[in-house]
């Protein structure tokens, strides 16, 4: 019987490293660790693969923003593209609104069909930057950092995220001297790095972004109070 590394189990189940860790910490994903290294068993893998299907192929970056413009009801951002773009977009967003009955497959949908949308990338900063981080016109408050403004319920004590153009990263990395080389327990700072910014053009005219967006992000964190934050505002569209 083979084994996997993290990445190349992540790789497998279509998730986030860092998600994988937690399902091996949280004992719902069989492996051991060997000098520091985790190894899971293929078999173990595949059998969470089958028993945790997601919802398809993830849709390109333009069409996730396109569905997610539907359901922040910014449907003037699409009306330049061809009617049949513009069916499609709203099928899907029908689609992540006709919700199964289980949270957790919520979570699996949406995670599923919107990965795609931006590049994740997790940073430590000094705690006494992060509010004039987010304060920068050029980051788009989200997922912890907008929940209160959606009333999702969730307490958050610490931490910044939000969306940042590619060709704006640099300028953000050193400004606010965002370290990239940490463990992923002392990330603080998750930037949603945007490269298709005619799609997502929209977000950028928001201080905040839409609770579709949030919902989206939220969605994708490991932890399960994150994840059940996400479901309820994505419930509410």
């Amino acid at each position: 019987m083979s084994d996997l590394s993290v990445a190349e189990a992540a790789q497998r189940l279509q998730v986030s490293p860092r998600r994988v860790r937690a399902l091996l910490e949280d004992g719902r994903l069989q492996g051991r660790q060997v000098a520091g290294r985790w190894l899971l068993p293929s078999r173990a893998v595949d059998h969470r693969r089958r028993a945790a299907p997601t919802s398809g192929r993830p849709l390109s970056p333009a069409s996730a923003w396109h569905a997610l413009a539907i359901l922040a009801k910014a449907d003037d951002s699409i009306s330049h593209l061809p009617a049949p773009v513009r069916s499609r977009a709203r099928g899907r967003a029908e689609a992540l609104r006709n919700m199964p009955p289980s949270g957790e497959e919520v979570a699996r949908r949406w995670q599923s069909a919107l990965a795609r949308r931006a590049e994740i990338c997790e940073y430590y900063a000094h705690p006494s930057v992060l509010e004039r981080l987010l304060d920068d016109l050029a980051v788009v408050r989200s997922g912890i950092s907008a929940v209160g403004d959606h009333g999702a319920g969730l307490m958050v004590l610490s931490g910044a995220e939000g969306y940042v153009l590619s060709r704006d990263l640099p300028h953000v990395e050193s400004q606010y001297a965002l370290n990239p080389n940490i463990d992923a327990a002392q990330a603080n700072v998750r930037v949603h790095v945007v490269a298709d910014d005619r799609a997502a053009e929209w977000l950028f005219r928001h201080r905040v972004a839409p609770a579709a967006v949030v919902a989206a992000d939220l969605v994708e964190r490991d932890s399960s109070r994150d994840r059940a934050a996400g479901v309820k505002l994505a419930c509410r569209l």
